[in-house]
């Protein structure tokens, strides 16, 4: 059925809506839940719905990274820490049990949500800085999806638009952080970083417990802060629940297909060995850029980053270069040609067209170092 506003003469209902709670969950069952949850507001068979819940140490990389490339693997097993990857887009997130883990699954429907990805972070984000606010904390909107307070991050809000009907949101609130663990797990250039690392990142990130010393604070008084910001922001009850039984079982699906499935977590978005690669920090996130060549022109190009976008608006940009010539001009026609301006959030086409430039120049100079009887 289809979950709308009814009158009754002249009284409204409450349309209805459901807030789901969990304690810690492993990185595989958090995860399978949200996307079960997505899948039914997606259908029409749920209302707008709130999963919070906390995890179990897991490094969650986005939806388009290469895993090996974000991420010390070796170090996130010695630490006992699992990896696993969101539908959401964004970067590496480092979970623990003292961060409060929010899933909200909205129908694109909902008055006032926005379809374009910085109108539905902004829309996010002023209902989170309602919550922290109980507390006497003025958070704000800032980069490509940053909640902060005083400029510091606070907050890694994520999106994901891929399924027609509903906008899901993830976002991770740093009650309390092991940052150095954080860094020790992450794919940084040189060991020598960490050191350094801690102190960027102690000046860029905060936490809810920094900025409240002296403050006792629980995540259970922060998960209610955040489901009553949202109960009056969005004038819906969100009454709790239990997931569905359909819903238990399509978690049970998703683990086995996605989440406890080796090909999902670090298969996804790894590049081919014998592609050239380019990088480059853009206002929309890490692009990287990997290609193969035939002659002059793209045999096969992927594009994995922390940005945001929709998974089949990617597939097609990536399908759209397939055969394009090298040619800047070449590549920037064809990209305007098929209207792909605006498929990766703040990321303009000529980015992308430099970016495969280097990455052809470096495939090009490749080949030509590489012996005659190694080219493949």
């Amino acid at each position: 059925m289809a979950f709308k506003i009814m009158t009754m003469g002249m009284q409204s209902v409450t349309p209805p809506s459901r807030y789901i709670h969990n304690e810690t969950l492993c990185a595989a069952e958090g995860l399978a839940i949200d996307e079960a949850i997505c899948e039914s507001v997606a259908g029409g068979a749920a209302p707008p719905t709130l999963h919070l819940y906390h995890y179990l140490p897991c490094a969650l990389v986005g939806r388009y990274q290469n895993t090996a490339s974000c991420l010390r693997l070796h170090r996130c097993e010695a630490h006992g820490i699992s990896v696993n990857r969101r539908i959401t887009g964004g970067g590496t997130v480092f979970m623990t049990p003292d961060q409060m883990a929010f899933g909200l699954a909205l129908p694109d429907s909902l008055q006032g949500l926005s379809k374009t990805v910085k109108g539905a972070f902004e829309f996010l984000a002023a209902i989170l800085a309602r919550a922290l606010a109980t507390f006497g904390l003025q958070a704000e909107f800032m980069g490509k999806n940053d909640l902060t307070v005083g400029g510091r991050k606070i907050a890694g809000l994520a999106i994901s638009q891929d399924k027609d009907g509903v906008t899901f949101f993830h976002t991770s609130l740093l009650v309390d952080f092991d940052l150095e663990t954080m860094l020790d797990i992450l794919n940084l250039p040189v060991p020598e970083m960490l050191d350094r690392g801690i102190s960027c990142f102690s000046e860029r990130m905060t936490t809810m417990r920094r900025e409240l010393a002296g403050c006792p604070i629980t995540l259970a008084e922060i998960q209610e802060a955040t489901l009553r910001a949202l109960r009056n922001s969005l004038g819906l009850e969100f009454p709790q629940a239990e997931i569905t039984a359909r819903e238990t079982e399509r978690v049970r699906e998703l683990r086995l297909e996605k989440y406890d499935n080796d090909e999902w977590v670090y298969g996804v978005r790894a590049p081919r060995r014998r592609m050239a690669s380019a990088e480059e920090r853009t206002p929309g996130g890490l692009i990287q850029v990997h290609l193969c060549l035939s002659g002059g022109v793209i045999e096969s190009i992927l594009i994995t980053g922390d940005y945001f976008s929709r998974t089949r608006e990617i597939a097609r940009l990536e399908s759209i270069l397939k055969w394009t010539s090298i040619n800047p001009d070449a590549i920037s026609k064809t990209l305007n040609e098929n209207n792909a301006t605006d498929f990766i959030h703040r990321v303009d086409l000529p980015i992308i067209t430099a970016l495969i430039a280097r990455a052809a120049n470096q495939c090009v100079t490749s080949f030509k170092a590489c012996p005659a009887g190694q080219r493949q």
